[in-house]
């Protein structure tokens, strides 16, 4: 019986197409309806990852940037009550 022989840069190529055509979409959505409570956007798309990428190492998150959004999502729950925006199937 022949081994499975996994491509990983392959994969890892894939994995971050997906991020960046996905979800960044979503968290975007998720950023914009968070920082129409604000008066100046606060919540940011950010993107971290390295190569070579492993399991659980890239991702699209939204992130507090500035103090108004820190201070509205810790009062507020704000990413966790937005977060429905992101959308999916």
């Amino acid at each position: 019986m022949g081994k499975l022989k996994f491509n990983k840069s392959a994969w890892n190529a894939m994995v971050k197409e997906i991020i960046e055509t996905e979800g960044v979409a979503r968290m975007q959505r998720v950023a914009d309806a968070a920082n129409a409570h604000l008066d100046r956007d606060g919540y940011m798309v950010s993107v971290e990852g390295d190569d070579p990428l492993t399991k659980r190492d890239y991702r699209a998150t939204v992130i507090t940037a500035t103090e108004d959004a820190m201070y509205d999502n810790a009062r507020n729950n704000r990413l966790v009550n937005e977060f429905h925006k992101a959308g999916g199937a």
